[in-house]
C-alpha cells in the first residue's frame, strides 16, 4: 500500500474521488433495479416495513459506531507512526460495542414489528452487526487515500444483492428470504474486505485497550451529533410508520425518501477523501483549507441543484420508471425531499470540519434542536397532512442544522464563503429545469430529458463560469511534508 494520507499527490487524491464516484454511479444503478424490484415485489405496505427495519439497522449501527472511525482517522493522521495502534484500538472498541448494540436493536424489533413476518425478518439482520466490526478495518484505505479499493467492495457487494433480488424476487420471495440473502451477502463482502486490510497495513492489538479512553472520550461528542444528526434524518421515516392515516403512505415515503438517500453517495464520495486532508491542513494551513472547503461546497451544490432541477421538472416521470404507477400517490414529496439534498451536501463539508475543528459540544446542540424541531413538527402535521408532512419538515430541520453548523465552522476557521458560483449554478439550473419541463410537457420520454438535462447543465455552468475543469487538480497542490496533505 502507498503513501500516508498527509504525502499523496494531488492526481491520487482527484483519482481517488473520480473512482469513488464511478463506481458508487454504477453502484445506484444497480440500486435502481433492486429498488424497483422490491418496491414491485414487496407492495406499498411490506415495503414500508423493510424499510422501517432498515432504518432501525442503520439508527441503532449509528449509536454503535458513535463517531469512531473519524476520530480514529484524525489521530492516526496526526501520528502516522502509531497508525497500526489506532486501527487496531478503533477495531476492538468496536468490537466491544457490538454486544450492546445488537441488544438494543432487538429490542427495538421487537416492539417495532407489525407481524411475525416483519419480526422474524428484523431478527436475521441482527448478524449485520457483525460485520461491522470488519467494515471498521476500511479506515486503512482512508488513511492510504485508496478509498477506490473500498468502493469496489460496495460494488462488488451490490452486483451479489441484485443478483439475490432478482433471483427472490422472481420467485415470489418476501422479506425473510431479502433478509437473509441480505445478510449473507454482507458477510461475504466483509470478510474479504477485512483480509485485503489486514494486507495493507500491520495492525497491532496489544495495548489498545490503553487508547479506549482517549476514542471514546472524543467519540462520545462526535457518536452523539452523529446519532442525534441520523436521528433527525431518519426519525420521519418511523414517524410516518406510527402516525400516517394510511397504511400505504409509509411505502410511498420510503421510496421517495430511497431516491434523496442514494443521491447521498456523492458527498460521502467527496468527503470520505477529503477530510483526512483537511484536517491535516487545520490550523496550520488556513489559506489552503479555505480554498478546498469552497471548492468542496461549490461542486457539491453544483451536482445537488443539477439533482433537485431535474427532480421538479421530471418528478412523474422518474416515479413511473422506478416504482410504477402504483406510487404516483408520491411525486409531489420527491421535489421537496430532492431540495433537502442541497443543505445535506453542504452539511457534510460542515459536519467533516466540526470533527477537524473541535466543535462537537457546539454541534451536539445544533443536532439536539434539529431533532426537537423535527419529532414535534413531524407528530404534529403527520397525522394531519400524512408523509408530504414529513417531506417538508425533512428540508426544514436540514436548513436549520446545516445553517447553524456552516456558519459557527467558518467563524471558527475565519473564513468568509464566496456565494458567486453558487449564484451561477442556480441560474444554470433553473434554465435547465425550465427546458426539461417544456419538453416533458411536450411528451419527450424520461431518456430524452435525462438526455437533454446532461448536456445543457454542464453546458450553462461552463457558459455561465460556475466550474472551471482544470481548477480541482490546480487548486489542490503543496509539498510533500507532513503538516501538507498532498504533494504537487
Amino acid at each position: 500500500m502507498s503513501a500516508h494520507a498527509t504525502a499523496v499527490s494531488s492526481r491520487r487524491t482527484a483519482a481517488d474521488v473520480a473512482v469513488q464516484i464511478v463506481a458508487q454511479v454504477a453502484n445506484l444503478v444497480l440500486g435502481v433495479v433492486v429498488t424497483a424490484l422490491i418496491v414491485r415485489g414487496l407492495g406499498t405496505v411490506r415495503y414500508g416495513q423493510w424499510s422501517t427495519l432498515l432504518a432501525i439497522i442503520e439508527l441503532v449501527g449509528t449509536i454503535g459506531n458513535f463517531g469512531l472511525e473519524n476520530v480514529a482517522v484524525r489521530y492516526a493522521t496526526a501520528e502516522p507512526e502509531r497508525e497500526d495502534l489506532w486501527i487496531g484500538a478503533v477495531t476492538t472498541l468496536r468490537a466491544a460495542l457490538t454486544v450492546p448494540v445488537i441488544v438494543l436493536y432487538i429490542v427495538a424489533v421487537l416492539v417495532i414489528s407489525r407481524d411475525q413476518t416483519m419480526m422474524i425478518a428484523g431478527l436475521v439482520m441482527t448478524l449485520l452487526y457483525l460485520t461491522g466490526v470488519w467494515a471498521t478495518l476500511r479506515v486503512t484505505f482512508r488513511l492510504r487515500v485508496r478509498n477506490d479499493i473500498f468502493v469496489g467492495f460496495v460494488l462488488a457487494n451490490s452486483v451479489l444483492w441484485t443478483a439475490a433480488v432478482i433471483v427472490i424476487t422472481a420467485n415470489g420471495g418476501g422479506m425473510v428470504p431479502l433478509a437473509i440473502a441480505f445478510v449473507t451477502i454482507s458477510v461475504l463482502v466483509q470478510g474479504i474486505l477485512g483480509v485485503f486490510a489486514f494486507r495493507a497495513i500491520r495492525v497491532r492489538w496489544r495495548g489498545t485497550r490503553a487508547l479506549w479512553p482517549q476514542l471514546a472520550k472524543l467519540s462520545l461528542l462526535v457518536g452523539i451529533g452523529s446519532t442525534l444528526t441520523y436521528a433527525y434524518g431518519r426519525v420521519d421515516q418511523l414517524l410516518v410508520f406510527e402516525f400516517a392515516p394510511h397504511a400505504t403512505e409509509v411505502g410511498l415515503y420510503a421510496a421517495m425518501y430511497k431516491i434523496l438517500d442514494t443521491a447521498g453517495f456523492v458527498p460521502v464520495a467527496v468527503m470520505t477523501t477529503l477530510f483526512p486532508i483537511m484536517s491535516g491542513l487545520y490550523p496550520s494551513q488556513p489559506i489552503r483549507l479555505h480554498k478546498l472547503i469552497q471548492l468542496a461546497i461549490d461542486y457539491l451544490t453544483i451536482v445537488s441543484l443539477g439533482g433537485l432541477a431535474f427532480t421538479i421538472a421530471a418528478a412523474g416521470a422518474i416515479v413511473s420508471l422506478l416504482f410504477g404507477p402504483a406510487y404516483h400517490d408520491g411525486i409531489e414529496a420527491l421535489p421537496v425531499l430532492m431540495a433537502a439534498f442541497v443543505p445535506i451536501c453542504i452539511g457534510f463539508v460542515g459536519g467533516n470540519m466540526v470533527l477537524a475543528t473541535g466543535l462537537q459540544s457546539r454541534y451536539i446542540w445544533y443536532a439536539v434542536v434539529g431533532l426537537l424541531v423535527n419529532v414535534a413538527l413531524n407528530v404534529a402535521l403527520i397525522p394531519v397532512y400524512g408523509f408530504m408532512a414529513a417531506a417538508w419538515v425533512t428540508l426544514a430541520t436540514e436548513l436549520i442544522v446545516v445553517s447553524l453548523t456552516l456558519v459557527t465552522v467558518l467563524r471558527k476557521i475565519e473564513m468568509r464563503l464566496s456565494l458567486s458560483r453558487i449564484a451561477r449554478s442556480t441560474a444554470a439550473a433553473a434554465v435547465s429545469a425550465f427546458v426539461v419541463w417544456r419538453l416533458r410537457d411536450a411528451g419527450a420520454s424520461i431518456a430524452w430529458l435525462l438526455l437533454a438535462m446532461a448536456a445543457l447543465y454542464p453546458a450553462l455552468l461552463i457558459a455561465l463560469r460556475a466550474i472551471d475543469l482544470g481548477e480541482l487538480q490546480d487548486l489542490i497542490r503543496g509539498r510533500k511534508a507532513s503538516a501538507s496533505p498532498v504533494e504537487g
